[in-house]
C-alpha cells in the first residue's frame, strides 16, 4: 500500500471514529482529543488529516453524499416507472429510519442553524436528492400521461419531508418503542400521485 492509500485509509478511520463520537456525545460535546483517542491516532496526526472539528463535520456531509449515490443512481434509472420510484421511497425511508441516521440528523440540524458552511453542505445533498426525485416524478407523469396538481419540485419536497420527519420521529423513539408504526405505504402512494 502506497502512502496516498495509507493516508486515505487513515482519514477514513478518523472519520468513522468521529461519527461514532458525534453519535455518542453530539458535535459540541465531542473534542478533537476524543476523536483522536477513538481513532487510535495522536492528536497531531488527527490535525494532519483534518484541521478542526468543522472539517470533520463537512466530511460527514461528503460521506452522506456518498451513501446517497446508489439511491440517486436508482432514481435516475427509473425510466418513468412508478413502481421503481415507490421502491426508492421505501429504501430512502429505511435508510432514514436507522437510529444512527436519525441521531446524526438531529446534530446536523442543530449545527446547520449555527454554521452556514455546514448548512450549505447538507442542503446541497438534500437539493440533489430533491432534484433527482423531481426528475423521476416528471418522468412518471409523462409516462402515465397525467398532469399532477403539484409541480414535481413541490411533490418531491413533500415526499422527502414526509419520509424524513417520520423517520426522524421513529428513529429517535425506536429505543423506547420497538413496535412503532412506520410511514403508511398508502400515504406515500397518495403523495406520489394517482394514475389517470
Amino acid at each position: 500500500m502506497n502512502r496516498t492509500d495509507r493516508n486515505e485509509q487513515r482519514a477514513s478511520q478518523i472519520l468513522q471514529a468521529a461519527l461514532q463520537c458525534f453519535l455518542a456525545k453530539g458535535f459540541h460535546q465531542t473534542s478533537m482529543r476524543d476523536i483522536a483517542q477513538a481513532a487510535g491516532v495522536s492528536l497531531g496526526n488527527l490535525y494532519n488529516h483534518f484541521p478542526g472539528k468543522e472539517a470533520l463535520i463537512l466530511a460527514t456531509a461528503e460521506a452522506e453524499q456518498d451513501e446517497l449515490q446508489p439511491l440517486l443512481h436508482r432514481l435516475k434509472e427509473c425510466n418513468g416507472e412508478r413502481a421503481q420510484v415507490q421502491v426508492f421511497l421505501q429504501d430512502f425511508h429505511a435508510l432514514c429510519r436507522q437510529p444512527e441516521w436519525a441521531l446524526l440528523s438531529v446534530e446536523v440540524l442543530a449545527e446547520s442553524a449555527r454554521n452556514p458552511a455546514v448548512a450549505a453542505a447538507f442542503a446541497g445533498n438534500r437539493a440533489q436528492l430533491q432534484r433527482r426525485l423531481a426528475e423521476a416524478l416528471q418522468e412518471v407523469a409523462r409516462r402515465e400521461r397525467r398532469h399532477p396538481a403539484l409541480s414535481a419540485t413541490l411533490q418531491s419536497q413533500v415526499l422527502l419531508d414526509a419520509i424524513e420527519s417520520d423517520a426522524l420521529r421513529q428513529g429517535l423513539d425506536e429505543a423506547r418503542e420497538a413496535d412503532a408504526d412506520v410511514l403508511d405505504p398508502d400515504l406515500l402512494a397518495a403523495l406520489l400521485g394517482g394514475r389517470s
